[in-house]
């Protein structure tokens, strides 16, 4: 959500409907105080998160994959971002995705979430 304070734009892929409907419902409901402004399965428009299941071009800035394969297409991105969870499964398909990133060319930065804090204000 950094890029929401640089004014920068997002795309979230996600893996399927069920994914982005609890993603969306998420960024409105549980956010508290914080407001994530989003659009879903629409092109994007200023400052704004955009979550698709299916479309990856409406954008060129950061794009975070929340679904758990590899993304035909990322290197238009200036930015991706990987989202990976705790589950064996998850992490061994995340390996393999890094893997082929690194392949192509692209450092590779892990970060664990448990050591990040998030400030938006």
């Amino acid at each position: 959500m950094q890029n929401l304070q640089k004014k920068k734009a997002s795309l979230v892929l996600c893996g399927d409907q069920s994914e982005l409907k609890t993603l969306s419902k998420n960024l409105w409901v549980n956010s508290g105080v914080n407001f994530f402004p989003h659009r879903v399965n629409q092109p994007y428009e200023n400052e704004m998160i955009i979550l698709s299941d299916d479309k990856i071009d409406w954008m060129d800035d950061t794009l975070i994959n929340f679904s758990n394969s590899k993304i035909n297409g990322f290197n238009r991105y200036l930015k991706l971002i990987e989202l990976v969870t705790d589950d064996e499964e998850t992490k061994k398909k995340a390996r393999e995705r890094f893997k082929f990133y690194k392949d192509c060319g692209y450092k590779v930065n892990s970060v664990d979430a448990n050591q990040l804090s998030i400030n938006l204000f």
